[in-house]
């Protein structure tokens, strides 16, 4: 699922002109903020947690 997302919504996406995570990061935070690591760390930890979740009640 991980690997169709990146070859067909990413570039998608891209078309579309939606900028990407990188670029929001540097317009919120901008270049080198130590929150814009923190906010990504928190993000991944929210998904991770919430497919684990997710599997754990389908099971």
């Amino acid at each position: 699922m991980g690997f169709l997302t990146t070859a067909l919504a990413l570039p998608l996406l891209s078309s579309l002109g939606v900028p990407s995570f990188d670029v929001v990061l540097t317009a919120l935070f901008g270049e080198g903020n130590i929150w814009a690591l923190v906010l990504s760390l928190t993000l991944i930890l929210l998904a991770t947690f919430g497919v684990g979740k997710a599997i754990k009640s389908y099971n």
